[in-house]
């Protein structure tokens, strides 16, 4: 009986450092994207094997590792800013949903685009990022940039 207890007890405690982890990645980001770009430490948020999918882009969009991951990141500099805003979370033992939206300036065009953003993470133990899913029209930038 006491060790159902202490499983059981040990669940809320994986959730609040999940949420705590959820905090400390969205602040991290938003503080390492566009006006001040440093992908390495966005890619640094991500364990060093892990893999992010953009899931409705068509063929799924793919990196895996910190490498891709620092690659995919640098491509940002497009923005003059770029900002998440949550909406809502979502953290169930080391999972996290988080939903709001995300918003910058491009510097071609000066236009601002904001759109709905959903990412599914999953997080290692040490608060890194194992697996992320996300779910994000950049179909919309075009159509509120006027370039496709």
């Amino acid at each position: 009986m006491f060790a159902v207890f202490c499983f059981a007890s040990a669940l809320p405690a994986r959730a609040q450092n999940t949420d705590a982890f959820l905090t400390s990645w969205v602040k991290t980001v938003n503080a390492n994207f566009p006006p001040k770009l440093d992908p390495a430490a966005v890619a640094n948020l991500f364990t060093e094997n892990a893999a992010q999918y953009h899931m409705n882009q068509g063929p799924v969009l793919t990196q895996v590792g910190r490498e891709q991951l620092k690659q995919f990141f640098a491509d940002f500099k497009r923005w003059s800013d770029w900002t998440l805003t949550e909406k809502s979370r979502l953290v169930q033992g080391n999972h996290a949903v988080w939903e709001g939206t995300v918003q910058g300036h491009d510097k071609e065009t000066g236009k601002m685009v904001k759109l709905p953003i959903v990412f599914f993470l999953e997080f290692d133990d040490q608060g890194k990022v194992r697996e992320n899913r996300v779910y994000v029209d950049f179909q919309l930038i075009g159509e509120q940039t006027g370039k496709k």
